[in-house]
Formats: C-alpha cells, structure tokens, sequence
C-alpha cells in the first residue's frame, strides 16, 4: 500500500509538472542537423515568449532578448524530442516537440523579470478590478470599495483601469483559481486581474456606548475590503489582503459607503505599493520642474532626494526655466509629487503625471 502510494504521488508530480510547462512543435533549418537542432530550440523560446510577452516589447528589447534568451534557449528547454530530420540540397531541417516551462518561478520567467522585459512591459499595465460588495444593512447600489481601488490605481498614474462592475458574475471572487482569473482577464484584454470582496455592517448609533444611553441620530458602520491580484502574463500571484473602514453619517447607507471608500483606498494604495514594489523598483521616472528661478528648481531637486524610495536624482536639461530630472524611484509618480511636497516648503503645483513622467511648476 505505501509503495502504491508513493507511484501514485509520484505521477502526479510528473504530470502536474508536464501540464503547467508549454509544449511547442517547431522545425529549425542549419547547414548541419546540430545547427538545425539549435535553431529548432530557439524557435521553440522564441514561440513562448510570442504568448507571454506582446510584440512590441519584443521589438524595444529585441537586442536584449537575442543575447541574453534566444542564444541561451536550450536552458530553457526542460525537454524535447526530434520527430524528423531531413537533408534538403545540403540545408537540414530538423521537426522537434519541445517543453518550454514557463511557470511563475521557472528559469525563463526568472530571467525576463531580472531582464526587466515583465517589468518594462508592466509599466503601465491594463488592470481590471472586480470587487463585489454585500452590506448586512441591506441592498446598497454601486460599488464603493471597488470605485475607491480604481480611484487609488488611477491616482497612483495607472491610466489602463477597468472597473469590471456586473460584467463579471462570480459569486465568491476570493476563491478564484489562476486558471479562472486568467480567462477573466483575457475577456477584458489586460494585464493584472484585482478581484475581491467587500462588505459593511452597521454598528448603530455613534452614541449609544455613551452612559445614560444617548443618541446622536448619527449612524456608524464598519467595513472590510479583500483582494487579490494576478499577473496574467507570468501566472504570478503577487498581493492579497484585507483592509478595514469605518464610517459616520445619519443615513446608515451612507455611513456603510464611506466605510468602505476607507477601506477600498487603503486597498487601492497596497496594491499600487505592491505592482510598483515588485516591478519598478529601478523605475525610471522623467521629472519636468518649471519655475522662474534655479534657486526654485534647486529647491525641488533637494526634496527629491530626500524622499524615501529615491535612489538616484540626476540633471538631464536645465533651460529656460525648465529642468529635467531623471529619477530612479520605488514607487509611482503620484506618490513622489505628494513625498515631494512633504519635503519641501516651496509653492509646488502638478502640472500633468503619467506611469513615468511627473510635471510640475513651482513657484
């Protein structure tokens, strides 16, 4: 029994492993058939990396992806068989099934995130948000947590986001496979699937704690937001929590909204902490300074650097009044204007911001 046992664990693990890595058939040509055989094996990565990553990333980091994957791609090649070789007027084609594995941690997906390919191609991502909500008071309309991450994400210079609302009926989001999340995703074209839940209680009177049993016609609630989100390109599930808020008003159905607007905001920025943290921690963001003065300029310069997250401030252009700051910073450009503020006591003004270029006037 116990070596029955073993078998059996045994072939899951075979089979599990061999239906999560991609299987190709491609033919590769050479002068010889060891040449074909290689340039079936790279046909084979370059096959993959045609579905994990969209063509014109392929086309920006072309020259990074030839030497660093495509003349490696037998590294990436967990396992192949030729099924024929042909000798064509002294040009060899040789026909291989190969399994390239790319799952969330294998050594291709390793390489394209220490390349910085998911990173670049993620730097400003589609993200649909899904994030139902239920209320213990009673049937409250639209969506307050779910608008307050979107709110969070297009704050943060995320431009690409999509509030799913009823587009998407699943009745326990939380439990979603990667399987389920990646077929959502692709029904609404992006690259980073939020799905969650939320839901408010009321707490009653904001007085009734009080001695003598008071009332102040005001009414609390509490909410909780949870989330959890997947990168779609790479299989990766990168964030999942839960966040509490609290609400007051005298309507309970508003004081359930303002709840959960708390808790979904605070939601919204650990996740935008979370997409920057793990794929822009050498982002590059471009910071325009206009202001009449370099001794402004310089103000804002000095602030920069003193923000936490900011690894490097350098002067690219100074004329007329206009600066040019290359920054290498961990978060998003929203985050680095209102740090930029705190840091400084110069008259600033956010002119225009986007995932990578951040604008501003000082006065």
């Amino acid at each position: 029994m116990k070596r029955f046992t073993i078998l059996v664990f045994a072939l899951l693990i075979l089979f599990t492993g061999s239906t999560l890595a991609k299987s190709v058939t491609v033919t590769g040509q050479g002068v010889t058939p060891s040449d074909a055989e290689n340039d079936a094996l790279r046909l084979a990565v370059e096959n993959t990396l045609g579905v994990l990553v969209d063509s014109s990333t392929l086309v920006e980091k072309g020259a990074v992806i030839n030497d660093q994957i495509y003349t490696q791609s037998r590294g990436f090649v967990t396992d192949y068989k030729v099924i024929s070789k042909t000798d064509d007027g002294g040009i060899w084609s040789v026909t291989i099934s190969a399994i390239v594995d790319d799952t969330p941690n294998s050594k291709l997906m390793n390489e394209l995130t220490r390349l910085g390919i998911i990173e670049y191609q993620l730097r400003n991502p589609k993200i649909a948000v899904y994030v139902p909500e239920s209320h213990r008071y009673g049937n409250i309309p639209s969506s307050a947590g779910e608008t307050a991450i979107v709110k969070a994400l297009l704050d943060a210079g995320f431009s690409q986001v999509t509030e799913v609302g009823s587009r998407l009926n699943i009745s326990n989001p939380m439990n979603m496979s990667a399987a389920e999340m990646t077929q959502a995703a692709n029904k609404f074209g992006v690259d980073i699937m939020i799905v969650g839940e939320a839901f408010s209680e009321e707490l009653g009177d904001a007085a009734k704690w009080l001695p003598g049993n008071q009332r102040s016609n005001m009414q609390t609630s509490r909410a909780r937001v949870e989330a959890k989100m997947f990168i779609v390109k790479s299989g990766q599930m990168i964030a999942t929590d839960g966040k509490y808020g609290s609400g007051m008003d005298n309507s309970q159905a508003v004081a359930a909204k303002k709840a959960l607007s708390v808790a979904g905001k605070e939601m919204g920025e650990y996740l935008v902490q979370q997409i920057t943290g793990m794929y822009t921690s050498r982002q590059s963001i471009e910071v325009v300074v206009y202001g009449a003065a370099f001794q402004k300029i310089n103000q804002v310069q000095t602030a920069i650097g003193a923000v936490r997250g900011v690894k490097s401030c350098n002067l690219s252009s100074y004329e007329g009044g206009r600066a040019v700051f290359t920054v290498m910073y961990s978060g998003s450009p929203q985050t680095l204007f209102n740090e930029i503020q705190k840091a400084t006591d110069a008259d600033l003004i956010l002119q225009s911001l986007n995932y990578s270029t951040l604008t501003i006037q000082v006065k």
